[in-house]
């Protein structure tokens, strides 16, 4: 078989630089920490670990370095690769484009990883982390083999069926698929979580190899103990978005930097630091085989479980950003007359059947989303799939044999638009009803509604039950979707636009997404049967909801919009 032209250059020797970083500097004394915007260099062959305070935005943080999230001022670079150029075209000046030199750089493995493997076999999932790299066939099959022994299998593991495989299995998989790419650096969030001992050694000697090699690792474990064994530098991500970098002796003398990045120090690093101070070697700590450091972290475990973990109400920009928006007006209203006004609006909008009455409902729906404060830019991902769908359609309901013999008819494409459109109007205006009426909210003003004599009728219960669960599910499948997305998009670098890439994408994603889909359903199954849904009716809740003057002006907005579109048709 003859050989490809190679896409990596050996997999090493890459500097990971991210500027315009917000830092912290090491401080002498118990003054103020100084913070400056510089720029953080990872250097290769070295392994970085990252640690901060649950919900500070390390996930964020690594996903917007594998460019999977917008670099928000950021500008970051593998070697002399930027991760994202600037490209006019036709409709947008300077728009930012992934740079495929640079995503093909880096290795990633995310939280729970073996939740996006979709191929049939251990090998296929191997060759399509591979394929971006364009490999000849021996040098590929030869690293296949490789990470199966980094990972403790042999060869006979390459045709085992994922899915038939236990949860520790599938992990193994998609570590081995990470390490089969030859990037110069690999990303890794969380990936000792499922892993045994043995599991935890030997992904502690890959990673080392891997540093010894000449790649970069940077890596996110809330398991200190292990991840600082294996660290040249720690990066400390505190709770106002700045990052700190320091070397793990720094971090066994002054223990006190977790504090300040508002974690709690570890039992077993506050035992280290107590070892150091009387005299007791670095190196003889960080390996506890060698020392009775080992022993006192199971003595002090149980101490540990008991801190407290700080709480700072400071912003967190990482973990955040999405979620601090304004309150959408609508939250002032009953979320019963908030709905009932979507339904009587979305009705307006289905009955149309002009392209002027489509028109003047496609300008209330955008007033109505600007007035409202609907965040759409948070489901844009599915918006724009949405969009092109519909699109699609059309071009194709246009396509075909004609009685005049060609083959394009616009009256056809225009018709099948026309027809998709109402209701792509609707869910514009759907989405971000999720955010202005909770579901909680919505459950227990349709329970006051419905409550008679004090009791919710058995039909009532599950009319509710099925209305709030789609109301809550909604934000949930597609934050699962755009989820996938980008992990996908790491693994299989697929950052062009063209038709075919499109639908790969599609094919990678929805795979995953389905699996995810039935593990949520039994998890939504074992919640509701925790909490006591049956067949018995349930008691209503204290009055929470009161219809005001405001609710009543809405719903007759509404159905006065609906009467007027419905009397000009």
């Amino acid at each position: 078989m003859g050989s490809r032209a190679s896409r990596h250059s050996g997999g090493a020797g890459m500097t990971l630089v991210i500027e315009g970083l917000k830092m912290t500097r090491a401080r002498a004394d118990k003054g103020m920490s100084n913070t400056h915007t510089g720029a953080l260099r990872l250097e290769a062959g070295t392994i970085t670990v990252l640690l901060g305070a649950n919900g500070v935005g390390k996930t964020r943080f690594m996903e917007t370095i594998a460019g999977l999230r917008d670099p928000d001022g950021l500008a970051i670079s593998y070697g002399t690769e930027p991760l994202w150029i600037r490209k006019n075209s036709r409709l947008r000046s300077n728009m930012l484009l992934r740079n495929e030199k640079a995503m093909l750089a880096y290795s990633y493995s995310c939280q729970s990883p073996e939740e996006q493997l979709f191929a049939r076999s251990v090998h296929d999932e191997l060759q399509y982390v591979l394929r971006p790299y364009q490999l000849d066939h021996a040098v590929s099959e030869l690293r296949c083999r490789e990470v199966l022994a980094a990972v403790g299998w042999d060869e006979s593991w390459l045709d085992r069926d994922p899915y038939l495989m236990s949860g520790g299995e599938r992990r193994r998989t998609a570590l081995a698929s990470m390490f089969a790419a030859p990037a110069a650096w690999l990303l890794l969030d969380e990936p000792t979580a499922g892993l045994d001992a043995a599991g935890h050694e030997r992904l502690g000697i890959r990673l080392k190899r891997s540093a010894a090699e000449g790649k970069g690792v940077l890596l996110i474990s809330h398991e200190s103990d292990w991840a600082l064994q294996l660290a040249d530098h720690v990066l400390i991500m505190h709770m106002n978005g700045s990052v700190q970098l320091a070397n793990r002796e720094e971090l066994l003398a002054n223990p006190g930097l977790l504090e300040e990045a508002g974690m709690e120090i570890p039992a077993w690093l506050r035992v280290a630091h107590r070892m150091m101070c009387i005299g007791v070697p670095p190196e003889q700590i960080w390996r506890p085989a060698d020392s009775a450091a080992h022993a006192a972290v199971a003595i002090h475990r149980d101490a540990e479980s008991k801190l407290l973990r700080k709480r700072q109400d400071r912003r967190i920009p990482f973990a955040k950003r999405d979620s601090e928006k304004p309150l959408s007006p609508l939250s002032n209203f009953d979320p019963r007359a908030v709905w009932l006004a979507y339904i009587l609006f979305s009705a307006a909008i289905l009955i149309q059947s002009t392209w002027t009455g489509l028109g003047a409902m496609a300008l209330l729906v955008a007033l109505s989303i600007h007035l409202g404060k609907i965040p759409l830019r948070r489901w844009r991902g599915a918006i724009m799939a949405l969009t092109a769908f519909t699109i699609s359609v059309a071009l194709l309901a246009g396509l075909g044999p004609q009685e005049d013999g060609g083959y394009w008819s616009t009256d056809a494409a225009l018709a099948s638009l026309q027809s998709l459109l109402r209701p792509l109007l609707a869910m514009l205006l759907g989405f971000g009803l999720p955010l202005a009426v909770t579901p909680l909210r919505l459950r227990r003003s349709l329970e006051q509604l419905f409550a008679v004599f004090g009791r919710l009728p058995q039909w009532g219960t599950k009319l509710i039950l099925t209305v709030t669960l789609l109301l809550r599910f909604i934000p949930v499948l597609l934050s699962e979707w755009e989820r996938f997305a980008r992990i996908g998009m790491a693994r299989g670098k697929r950052i062009r636009r063209t038709p075919g890439g499109a639908f790969k994408r599609l094919q990678e994603t929805s795979i995953p997404f389905m699996l995810a889909l039935f593990r949520l359903g039994e998890q939504v199954s074992d919640a509701l049967e925790s909490r006591g849904v049956s067949m018995e009716r349930q008691p209503t809740l204290l009055i929470t909801e009161r219809w005001k003057g405001r609710d009543s002006l809405l719903a007759a907005a509404s159905a006065a919009i609906l009467l007027i579109f419905w009397l000009w048709q």
